[in-house]
């Protein structure tokens, strides 16, 4: 097996380090990063194992040769791994920054079988510096483990992991059916799942609905909903151009927590004609929680209006420039609920035929069609 790296920006910066010649000396040997996220799943039969460092000082960390430990595995870390202030790595069986699967100093254990589990970083002097252990229940003992893992090259690097009365550890009471692992939230232990998209759902304060974007008149034109969960300071919205890249062009307070959706609007005055652009909400508490909405795409040319209807008695032809949910009911002259016609999700670019028998519904007088960001209003009865 050869070396398979997928670090990211930290990878740059360690080169960096590297060639400068002052490893040795910037970085900040007596602190070690925390423990920020553990999934132990099954090692040997599922690919939902996932471990995430996080280095909260103010100083680079260099992680070169420290060993990592579980209950079925022991790794070590490679030469001129360095973690970046405010930066994460995300260790995993097939995917993150540092992939087991492939990394040659990686060893599987074989330790009896206990319950709960464990995840602990010794540095290169075998000195336990970080470790979380997933208590069981009801609780039982953490006692002390050893063994020893064994290089590409041959090394033999013996290890300790000290038991429970050792300060090192952090504790939480887990049970692995159906939570599968933990991640810390503000300095708070939160179970989680081995799935990005949930753990958001789960815990993020915000809720994002619905994100439409349409090119009116020179200007995009963005509305949705959200929904206020838990106090938070807020969000912002990203557009995203040719260079690919997420650009934040505007921010917005968190609403209320309540049931209610509120309703947003925004105009993009910067979008330039003949240009596509691909616009998010995204709300993000470093180092651990992140919350992106639905990405709406929208193609800045002159097109036909939002809605083409043709309409008569007993007949509605609906075309739609974009892809959308729409209500559409029918209203009497005293503007009470006839009929409801549709509501669902219409596509563009497709004609929609709706028929109702005008001798089972008279007195249709009005047709009402709901979007997402208007109310269109059309007469059928004489005036």
């Amino acid at each position: 097996m050869g070396y398979y790296y997928s670090f990211r920006p930290f990878a740059y910066a360690c080169r960096g380090f590297l060639r400068s010649g002052f490893l040795s000396t910037t970085f900040l040997l007596a602190q070690a990063p925390d423990i920020l996220r553990f999934i132990p799943g099954r090692y040997r039969e599922d690919n939902l194992h996932q471990i995430d460092l996080y280095n909260p000082h103010s100083m680079p960390l260099e992680l070169s040769g420290w060993l990592l430990v579980t209950r079925e595995y022991s790794v070590r870390l490679p030469s001129g791994l360095v973690l970046q202030p405010g930066q994460q790595l995300r260790i995993g069986k097939t995917i993150g920054d540092f992939r087991l699967e492939k990394y040659p100093d990686f060893l599987i254990r074989f330790p009896e079988d206990q319950g709960g589990a464990y995840v602990v970083l010794l540095d290169e002097r075998g000195r336990a510096r970080r470790g979380l252990y997933l208590a069981p229940l009801p609780q039982v003992l953490f006692l002390p483990d050893s063994g020893v893992n064994i290089t590409q090259e041959g090394k033999r690097i013996p290890f300790y992991v000290p038991s429970e009365t050792a300060p090192i550890w952090e504790y939480v009471q887990w049970e692995p059916d159906p939570i599968t692992g933990v991640v810390k939230m503000g300095g708070v232990w939160r179970y989680t799942v081995a799935d990005a998209k949930k753990e958001a759902r789960l815990y993020a304060p915000v809720r994002f609905l619905l994100l439409i974007a349409a090119y009116e008149r020179g200007v995009v034109h963005l509305t949705w909903e959200v929904e206020g969960r838990e106090p938070c300071m807020g969000y912002e919205l990203q557009r995203q151009g040719e260079d690919r890249m997420w650009v934040r062009i505007a921010r917005f307070p968190c609403p209320y927590p309540g049931p209610n959706r509120v309703r947003m609007e925004y105009y993009d005055p910067t979008a330039r004609e003949g240009s596509t652009y691909r616009y998010r909400l995204l709300y993000e508490s470093p180092p651990a929680l992140r919350m992106e909405s639905v990405t709406a795409e929208v193609k800045c040319i002159k097109a036909h209006p939002p809605l083409q209807i043709a309409a008569q008695p007993g007949y509605l032809r609906l075309r739609l420039a974009q892809r959308q949910p729409l209500k559409i009911r029918l209203l009497d002259a005293h503007f009470a609920e006839r009929l409801r016609i549709y509501d669902g999700w219409l596509n563009e670019g497709v004609e929609n035929v709706f028929v109702w028998d005008t001798q089972r519904v008279p007195d249709g007088c009005w047709l009402v069609i709901w979007t997402p960001g208007r109310r269109y209003w059309f007469s059928l009865c004489a005036r």
